[in-house]
């Protein structure tokens, strides 16, 4: 196990609480959009970025999609054929 400085943990303790509070604000903005309420206020598991896996849809035309895990419930945004989207479970 490699050690790290103490500067660097600290560094590495804010980024994180950052990063978690900019994926929390990400699952309540698609609970909101998607209505699924069970996710408002649960903590954010998993974070993927993923490449839109649509027949549809093409990433030369910009789409995307990220997939969240909040607290066991899996939620999808992005953009999809040039028109955004958020839903919750993904594919519903």
């Amino acid at each position: 196990m490699a050690e790290i400085d103490a500067v660097d943990l600290q560094r590495l303790v804010r980024l994180s609480e950052e990063v978690r509070g900019r994926l929390a604000e990400i699952s309540m903005i698609v609970a909101r959009a998607s209505g699924n309420t069970e996710m408002e206020n649960a903590p954010v598991r998993k974070f993927t970025a993923k490449g839109v896996k649509s027949k549809n849809a093409s990433t030369r035309a910009g789409d995307w999609m990220e997939i969240i895990d909040v607290d066991g419930v899996e939620a999808c945004y992005g953009v999809i054929n040039g028109k955004p989207f958020a839903e919750s479970p993904c594919g519903g």
